[in-house]
């Protein structure tokens, strides 16, 4: 009678290469639904399917694991967002579709923003992670104005300028809609999209 009973394999954890990338995933849906402060450990190692012990093998602590999330979240944005620029592009000049791309992607990834929300207050009560943070932000800004510069064709100075501005406005709208998932901001990206418009030099 025993050999027909079906044993349940003893569950062995070992440091697969797989782990980190759980712990990642497991973390972005926790952090970005329940935040930090409400997201524990053994919650995070429970749905990555690890030990508890794994989680600081790969940590030191939710704040680094939150770091890791926050640039793979950024990775998924990034790629998407690449992808509606593409696709928005066809028919029109980047100059008229940038912002209402980031407006059709921002608003299906609302996670990416809440888990930037979450390091900006971390940030604030830890000042040592402000660092960390300082060098996201100005990851972000250097890769958006070398978009547009590739884009446009705008003077890299400007670009700069415009990326700092877009950088703020897209974080800012992005937080309302999460206050007010109903709130159109249309309109709004569509002024922001106006610095791209490359006015004509002077004649001599």
């Amino acid at each position: 009678m025993d050999d027909q009973i079906a044993k349940k394999p003893k569950k062995t954890w070992t440091h697969q290469r797989d782990n980190r990338e759980r712990l990642i995933d497991a973390g972005y849906t926790l952090l970005s639904e329940n935040g930090i402060e409400a997201t524990t450990v053994k919650e995070i190692a429970r749905l990555a399917d690890v030990s508890p012990g794994l989680f600081h093998y790969y940590f030191a602590s939710k704040d680094e694991l939150l770091l890791a999330v926050i640039y793979e979240a950024g990775t998924r944005f990034n790629q998407q967002l690449m992808q509606e620029f593409q696709k928005l592009s066809v028919e029109r000049p980047f100059a008229e579709v940038a912002m209402l791309a980031v407006a059709t992607v921002s608003r299906s990834h609302t996670a990416w923003y809440r888990l930037r929300y979450e390091l900006y207050a971390l940030g604030l009560r830890n000042p040592d992670f402000l660092p960390a943070i300082g060098e996201m932000l100005a990851k972000g800004r250097q890769g958006i104005a070398q978009t547009i510069q590739e884009q446009t064709g705008i003077d890299e100075v400007r670009a700069r300028a415009i990326a700092s501005v877009f950088h703020a406005c897209t974080d800012g709208l992005a937080l309302q809609q999460l206050a007010q998932p109903g709130l159109d901001l249309t309109a709004a990206y569509e002024l922001v999209q106006h610095l791209l418009v490359v006015e004509p030099a002077p004649e001599k």
